[in-house]
C-alpha cells in the first residue's frame, strides 16, 4: 500500500470514528448528563495516555515544550472543552443530524476567523464556498422545515458555539509552528479540558441522575479510547502522508456518514431540507478549503 493510499485509509477510519460519534453520544445522554459525560470521557482518556506512556518510561513526553503550554491550553479549551461540551448540550435539544452538519461547516468559520485575526484574503472561489455554506445553514435552521422551533433554538445556538470554538482553536493552532509532538499536545489539551470541565460539571450536574447501564459504560470507554486517542493518531498518520487541505476535504465525508448512521440507528428522518443543507454545507466547506489551498 502506497503512502497516499495509507493516508486515505486512515481518513476513512476517521470518517467512521468522528462522523459517527454523534450517534453514540446521543445514545449515551439518555443515561448521563452531557457535562458529566464529557468530563468522564476525557478524564479516562487522559488517565489512559498517562498510564501507557508511564509504563514505557516516557511520562515526561506528555508535557509540551516550555513556552507552548499556555497557548496549547487555550487551544485545548476551545477545541475540546468548549466544542464537545456545547455539542453534547446541543444533542440534548436537537437531532444529531442537524448537529453534525452544523459542526462540519467549520472550514467556513475558520476562514472568517483567519480573515479577522490574520488578515487572510479569501479568493472568489472561497467566498462562493462561504455563500453556499451559509445557504445550507439557513436551510438547516429554517423554522418552517422543522417542528418545535422554540425548544430547538437553544440547541442550534449551542451547536454554533461548538463549531465557533473548533474553528477559532484551529486558526490559533495554524498560526505558529510547534516543537511539541502530537501526543504531548493531545494529552495536555485533554488534561486542561478536564480541569476546566470538572468544576462546571459539579456546579450544574452534581445532582443529575446517572444510570450506570452496560451501554453507558461501553460508550464511555469507546469515547475515551477511539475518538479521543485513536482518532488523533489516525489524523496524525493521515497528515504525515497527505497535504492538510486534501486531508480536510476527504474528511468532509464525515457528515454524510454521520447523517446516514443517525438515520439507521436513531431513526432521524432524511428530509429534503436535510439533503439540501448537507449538499450546500459540504460543497461550501470543500470550496473554502480548496480556495485556501491555492
Amino acid at each position: 500500500m502506497t503512502g497516499d493510499a495509507r493516508g486515505v485509509f486512515y481518513l476513512a477510519a476517521l470518517i467512521v470514528i468522528w462522523g459517527g460519534n454523534y450517534t453514540w453520544v446521543k445514545l449515551a445522554l439518555a443515561d448521563i448528563g452531557p457535562l458529566t459525560f464529557n468530563t468522564a470521557r476525557y478524564a479516562l482518556a487522559a488517565a489512559l495516555m498517562a498510564a501507557v506512556f508511564g509504563a514505557r518510561g516516557g511520562i515526561a513526553r506528555l508535557l509540551p515544550a516550555p513556552g507552548e503550554r499556555a497557548p496549547l491550553a487555550m487551544i485545548g479549551l476551545l477545541q475540546i472543552a468548549v466544542t464537545t461540551a456545547c455539542t453534547a448540550l446541543a444533542l440534548e435539544r436537537i437531532d444529531a443530524t442537524r448537529v453534525v452538519l452544523i459542526i462540519y461547516s467549520m472550514p467556513i468559520w475558520s476562514l472568517a476567523f483567519g480573515a479577522l485575526l490574520h488578515r487572510e484574503r479569501p479568493s472568489p472561489r472561497t467566498l462562493f464556498g462561504v455563500a453556499l455554506g451559509c445557504a445550507g445553514l439557513a436551510t438547516l435552521t429554517n423554522p418552517a422545515a422543522m417542528e418545535g422551533w422554540g425548544g430547538a433554538a437553544s440547541g442550534f445556538l449551542l451547536a454554533f458555539a461548538s463549531v465557533l470554538g473548533w474553528a477559532l482553536g484551529a486558526v490559533l493552532y495554524r498560526a505558529r509552528s510547534w516543537r511539541s509532538d502530537l501526543w504531548s499536545q493531545t494529552f495536555w489539551q485533554i488534561a486542561v479540558s478536564v480541569l476546566a470541565l470538572a468544576p462546571i460539571t459539579f456546579m450544574f450536574e452534581r445532582a443529575a441522575p446517572i444510570d450506570v447501564t452496560p451501554s453507558l459504560v461501553a460508550l464511555l470507554l469507546y469515547n475515551a479510547v477511539v475518538p479521543s486517542v485513536i482518532g488523533y493518531w489516525c489524523w496524525a498518520q493521515a497528515l504525515a502522508r497527505l497535504p492538510v487541505t486534501q486531508a480536510s476535504q476527504v474528511l468532509l465525508l464525515s457528515p454524510v456518514y454521520g447523517v446516514a448512521q443517525n438515520h439507521l440507528v436513531l431513526g432521524e428522518p432524511l428530509t429534503a431540507s436535510v439533503f439540501a443543507a448537507c449538499a450546500f454545507i459540504i460543497a461550501g466547506a470543500f470550496l473554502s478549503l480548496s480556495g485556501r489551498g491555492r
